[in-house]
């Protein structure tokens, strides 16, 4: 009981001080458990931890991040967006104890997928951790530092107006498939004979169940920060091939001469170049810029999600920054903490050059769903904005977003 009032008396003086002797508070914690003997290290260990997992961790101190373990295993390790999620970054063990350590400094606004790897081989979500990220293989545990703004367009509030989503197919001659596709009509269509202009996503089916699109478009609309549009979900069915490979060309083939077709035959779109945007992420983002540029009397704007532009000798990136001007307006996103801004600052240099009205925001994030999530809002506000836009929702908006990439344009 006393060594828990000291601790307690070492928490309020020591970890929560603003430094001490140009050490981190961290590490003074971890010179005061070294001076400690037998079970009392362990006690201090449990303390900390107990203390800061009903906070925050990983343990921040201003830049500097501290992930942590506390178990019997014989090694414990970290990875994830900040090394590409490749070797291991092992995790010091305090003698004594079974409490692991790594640190390193981010951004004060980076946001970050990880997982903490026990013995070597045993991916995990952080125990200490509970905010996780659906991604393409599953849910990551999530690091975001303090200045990072939680994506409030994502969630489902009772009291926005809600669209209504179609679950249909179309069998493509083009492709000699069959695709399945989602319809997001906003609020109020079955009540109104006006037209809507038209977002088509790539990986659609993602954007809905990993990115809470649905929910992104609700509550855009409903705050008046975009235009009411409709949305077009499309489901790849080898979407490597599709989206990248051998049958790249006969897919935009589909897209442009039978799902725009289609789509503007059943639902009530303005057919006009203008009013459409095809948008990816990764993979999805090469097929769209293809899309939009081989066919840009079709698709008059593009979004551009971590474009990953190295397929075919980086076809689509040499096509638009040596090709014609266009009549394309651009809107893009991507992460400093993935290897796609080699290629996207210097597609969005020349891009500018020629003219092309091109939007674009790079932030200390990695190639995962929790970037693309928050930043759906940042393409649409950008390609369909709503005028006057008289009306603000709390949360984060293109301004918010703006200052952080002028703060972090590099």
């Amino acid at each position: 009981m006393k060594l828990l009032k000291l601790f307690s008396v070492f928490v309020l003086t020591t970890l929560l001080a603003p430094g001490i002797s140009g050490q981190t508070n961290f590490l003074s914690f971890i010179s005061y458990v070294n001076s400690l003997q037998g079970s009392a290290k362990a006690t201090a260990v449990d303390s900390f931890v107990n203390y800061h997992r009903s906070r925050r961790v990983p343990v921040i101190e201003d830049n500097y991040t501290i992930f942590i373990y506390n178990g019997a295993v014989n090694s414990a390790a970290v990875s994830g967006d900040f090394n590409g999620w490749g070797s291991l970054l092992q995790m010091t063990k305090v003698s004594g104890t079974n409490f692991y350590y790594y640190s390193r400094t981010f951004e004060p606004n980076a946001r970050l997928d990880y997982k903490i790897i026990l013995n070597g081989s045993n991916w995990i979500l952080d125990p200490l951790n509970a905010n996780t990220v659906s991604g393409g293989f599953g849910p990551n545990s999530e690091l975001a530092m303090p200045a990072y703004v939680q994506p409030w367009e994502i969630k489902a509030y009772p009291q926005t107006k809600q669209g209504s989503v179609i679950t249909t197919s179309l069998y493509s001659t083009s492709m000699s498939t069959t695709y399945q596709i989602k319809i997001y009509l906003p609020f109020g269509y079955n009540t109104t004979s006006k037209r809507y202009r038209s977002v088509y996503f790539q990986d659609g089916y993602e954007y809905v169940d990993l990115a809470s699109a649905v929910n992104v478009l609700d509550n855009l609309i409903d705050s008046n920060k975009i235009t009411e549009v409709i949305g077009i979900f499309v489901k790849p069915n080898n979407r490597n091939e599709e989206y990248a490979g051998s049958t790249r060309i006969k897919y935009q083939q589909f897209f442009v001469n039978e799902l725009v077709p289609w789509v503007d035959a059943n639902y009530r779109t303005f057919a006009m170049a203008e009013n459409r945007l095809v948008l990816g992420d990764s993979y999805g983002a090469n097929i769209s810029a293809l899309i939009s540029y081989n066919y840009a009397d079709v698709f008059g704007n593009c979004g551009l999600h971590s474009s990953a532009f190295q397929p075919n000798n980086f076809e689509a990136m040499t096509l638009i920054m040596g090709g014609i001007k266009k009549n394309i307006k651009y809107s893009a996103v991507w992460g400093t903490y993935e290897s796609v801004y080699e290629m996207m600052r210097p597609f969005r240099d020349s891009v500018i050059a020629k003219g092309y009205s091109m939007a674009w925001m790079e932030l200390p994030e990695g190639h995962s769903w929790g970037l693309w999530r928050a930043s759906i809002d940042y393409l649409l506000m950008n390609i369909f904005p709503y005028t006057p836009n008289s009306i603000t929702h709390e949360g984060k908006g293109i301004p918010e977003k703006l200052a952080l990439e002028q703060n972090y344009p590099n």
